[in-house]
């Protein structure tokens, strides 16, 4: 048998050995019976079980809340055997065996508040089944939320585990009668839980969502409900740290490594620049996105794994009615309960793309008590700005994809009509009353494009005559743009040439295109125009 094929041999043995990548799993005991690779948090579970009772937490989609809540369940029902290999199993834990009520919110249905009443009723009838009583004689859902609780009380106090609660509002936050309809039962439903806590019938409550709506209108009387969104304690709860990475995912980089033709630290310098960077408190730790890196590792490949899991509809309704709030995002400073709360009819956009893992805490300042904000990464950032695209232009995030592939062919042929035809196409979908008239607005919708290209793009560039708008360094050429609303783009050109802002690029080896945009909007009619000039050597 040849060298090679014995190496190959050896390294495909190897493969087989390496624990299974979890992504398609969130179930904590599948993930340990079949031998996926967990990421041992339990060390901070334990910390939090035994030091409060009451727990709310917030974090963006695919960061692993259901994984968590799976893994409380296993805790708290006493199965010590799933965990003899992490630290808690190792711990002094008692392990008592507890009664579990655990429900995901986001399983139900909320296309109307009775299916979503019928569909908790449902689960909690389910619930006592299973365990061998009925509940059907009680006539409503809190009384037969009381009557279950009250029951599995009998052996023990009991554990409620409720994952994704704010799923059937988000659903339907652009139907404000019929988000309030959903709240109201949900009001109802965790006032109850308030009364069985205070009666001694709970062990403990742990509440897990993408939003925080605020106490007054949703946990009503939960006034020692502890939110841990923000603090220390839970900072890298979920998500993965540059240290737990590093230990745990060796293996998989050398492989990724291999099939990409880089290194190994290379492999870990492109997973941190595309997939780390949230910070959930003022605690400085930084987190991974644990969805996006087990697929990065599961398919070799680095990508846009979030966007493809689909836009979030309340998210382009809410991008739609408030981009003129968005422009200037990153260090947006904020203080705490700014970024925590909300109501359900006042969704302000900043704290929903905090929560919904769109920004992320770039530095607390500790006098003041507030936050900076900026994306966590790159990952993040290309999200964001195909759904901005997509919500203004009434298109989808694929689509965008596409389009964006478009317009970088066009610059990479110095198609300055064709890219200039598309983007007038694209300022035609958006519909009259989302435009402002005013050219920062233009500015950054076409800012947002040149981001998205994946050429070195830069806005406001200082020179010594005044300020270039945007200008785009690609492999073969250089494009300087200039805009103008509400005059002419013969006027935009004019202002290049009389500045001359291509000086400070003529000493390099490649032609430079000057292009002048010019937007009008009269009467909430848009109208737009360019020009360009070849500077060729």
């Amino acid at each position: 048998m040849g060298f090679e094929k014995k190496i190959k041999i050896h390294q495909d043995k190897k493969e087989e050995t390496m624990k299974r990548l979890s992504v398609d799993v969130s179930n904590f005991p599948t993930m340990i019976e079949d031998d996926y690779l967990y990421i041992d948090k339990t060390q901070i579970i334990h910390h939090l079980i035994t030091k409060r009772r009451l727990y709310f937490l917030s974090r963006p989609r695919r960061f692993g809340k259901s994984l968590l809540i799976s893994t409380l369940a296993e805790i708290f029902l006493g199965n010590k055997k799933l965990f003899k290999d992490l630290w808690i199993g190792k711990s002094n834990y008692a392990w008592p065996e507890h009664p579990v009520v655990k429900l995901d919110f986001s399983s139900l249905s909320s296309a109307t508040s009775k299916e979503f009443n019928t569909d908790l009723v449902w689960s909690l009838e389910q619930i006592a089944g299973r365990n061998s009583f009925t509940i059907h004689q009680a006539p409503s859902l809190t009384t037969k939320l009381s009557l279950l609780v009250e029951r599995l009380a009998q052996k023990n106090k009991v554990v409620i585990l409720i994952d994704e609660y704010d799923a059937p509002l988000l659903h339907n936050l652009d139907n404000l009668k019929k988000a309030t309809s959903m709240q109201k039962i949900m009001k109802t439903f965790f006032s109850t839980l308030k009364s069985l806590e205070a009666q001694g019938y709970i062990r403990a409550i742990f509440i897990t969502g993408v939003t925080k709506f605020s106490k007054t209108s949703l946990f009503s009387g939960f006034n020692n409900l502890n939110d841990m969104t923000l603090e220390p304690e839970a900072a890298i709860l979920l998500g993965y740290t540059k240290e737990e990475l590093l230990e745990n995912f060796d293996e998989y980089a050398k492989i990724f490594a291999k099939n990409n033709n880089i290194t190994k630290q290379e492999t870990f310098d492109t997973i941190q620049s595309f997939y780390n960077g949230y910070r959930f408190s003022r605690d400085e730790s930084t987190v991974f996105n644990p969805f996006s890196v087990l697929n990065a590792f599961d398919k070799n490949n680095i990508t846009n794994y979030w966007l493809n899991t689909g836009t979030p509809g309340f998210l382009i309704e809410l991008l739609k009615k408030q981009y003129d709030n968005i422009q200037k995002l990153e260090q947006y400073e904020v203080d705490e309960s700014f970024l925590s709360t909300f109501e359900i009819g006042e969704v302000p956009i900043i704290p929903i793309l905090f929560q919904a893992g769109y920004l992320t805490i770039d530095t607390y300042n500790e006098i003041a008590k507030t936050y900076t904000l900026k994306f966590p990464n790159g990952e993040v950032r290309d999200a964001f700005e195909k759904y901005i695209l997509a919500a203004l232009a009434n298109s989808n995030a694929r689509d965008i994809t596409q389009l964006i592939s478009q317009f970088k062919q066009a610059l990479e042929k110095n198609d300055i009509e064709d890219f200039c035809a598309m983007f007038k196409s694209m300022l035609a979908g958006i519909p009259s009353y989302l435009h402002i008239n005013e050219e920062a607005y233009y500015h950054s919708l076409f800012h947002i494009i040149v981001n998205l290209l994946g050429f070195k793009g830069e806005s406001e560039v200082v020179t010594n005559k005044g300020r270039i708008d945007i200008v785009l360094d690609t492999k073969l050429r250089i494009f300087i743009f200039e805009f103008k609303l509400n005059s002419t783009a013969k006027n935009a050109l004019n202002q290049i040439m009389k500045r001359e802002y291509y000086e400070k690029y003529l000493r390099c080896e490649k032609p430079i295109t000057l292009i002048g945009l010019a937007f009008n909007v009269k009467s909430k009619k848009l109208t737009f125009d360019w020009i360009q000039k070849d500077l060729n050597k």
